[in-house]
């Protein structure tokens, strides 16, 4: 049967609701048991070409030097040759989306609790921490250390370079569309 006559069949809203049933992603809730098998010894595929759209340098004057911090977190930071990093993340693969997301649960908590702490004691007016919305399953930006802290599925990302929390943003679904 051609689409025309699907259409005249079913008529066209139900032909409108059968492509857009077939073009939406999956949600959040349902990609919450997904375990992405990533590389986070390197970078998760975000390349110093990748980089040098960022930095606005060639590829070939881009710096990266990965280390591993302890247990599944790594550090990823970007340089413009001898400079300092332009571009800073760091990328932790959680063995599931359950535990990726108690994690960020207690790093909102840190957050609470070092807000309240002497150098920043009723200075923080929003609070430690806030929650930004269609960046991954969860994203909190903290006022506490400037940084964005995006999870998506078991892979937990935070952004500490660009400093600009509209570039941490931008940046963090550039790496989030490698993974």
């Amino acid at each position: 049967m051609t689409l025309n006559g699907l259409a005249q069949l079913l008529g066209t809203t139900a032909i409108g609701v059968l492509v857009l049933t077939t073009t939406v992603s999956i949600p959040a809730q349902e990609r919450q048991g997904v375990v992405a098998k990533v590389n986070a010894a390197d970078c998760a595929g975000f390349a110093t070409q990748d980089a040098a759209a960022w930095l606005k340098i060639p590829a070939e004057q881009v710096s990266r030097r990965v280390e591993k911090v302890g247990g599944s977190l790594w550090i990823c930071p970007y340089s413009a040759g001898g400079s300092p990093p332009g571009i800073s993340f760091s990328l932790e693969v959680s063995p599931s989306a359950a535990k990726a997301a108690e994690q960020m649960e207690r790093y909102r908590e840190h957050l609470v609790t070092a807000g309240d702490t002497g150098p920043f004691k009723g200075k923080l007016p929003k609070g430690a921490y806030s929650d930004i919305m269609g960046v991954g399953d969860e994203a909190v930006w903290s006022d506490v250390n400037g940084s964005l802290t995006v999870r998506r599925g078991n892979v937990t990302l935070q952004v500490t370079l660009p400093k600009v929390k509209a570039d941490q943003i931008k940046l963090a679904q550039a790496v989030l569309a490698k993974v």
